[in-house]
């Protein structure tokens, strides 16, 4: 089993517009990595859906991926990252969901907001754009 990764929302975002960067990391995780996102990230592609055309790509598009559901040792690492960080950097309630999802499963993770993430102990994060590619 190849190891895994979480992709954060914005990396599927450009992805899905071909963005060189981004279509190039997305070719190197697929040949390295099981791909994997948050149900956070998931919801977050949902809620910009405008019609039933988006629905079906979005449901397709999904379908290349595992998602992974929030557990209560997700909720726990999400609100003690919270409590930590808020003051100092400002972090976002989604984020630290996604973040925590990765941590608590100690899978890589990708973002294109690496300064959104970077700070966060625990947090294998991967370099974006991939420079190997």
């Amino acid at each position: 089993m190849a190891e895994q990764v979480f992709i954060d929302t914005d990396v599927l975002i450009d992805f899905g517009q071909d963005q060189t960067e981004a279509v190039e990391t997305m070719a190197h995780l697929e040949e390295n990595y099981e791909l994997n996102v948050s149900v956070i990230v998931a919801m977050e592609l949902y809620a910009g859906i405008r019609s039933k055309k988006d629905m079906r790509t979005v449901e397709g598009f999904l379908s290349d991926f595992s998602i992974s559901f929030l557990t209560t040792a997700i909720s726990e690492q999400a609100f003690s990252l919270m409590k930590e960080f808020r003051p100092s950097h400002g972090v976002e309630i989604n984020d630290m969901f996604i973040a925590a999802t990765a941590i608590s499963t100690d899978t890589a993770f990708i973002s294109k907001n690496q300064k959104h993430y970077r700070f966060l102990p625990d947090l294998n994060l991967l370099e974006y754009p991939w420079k190997g590619v």
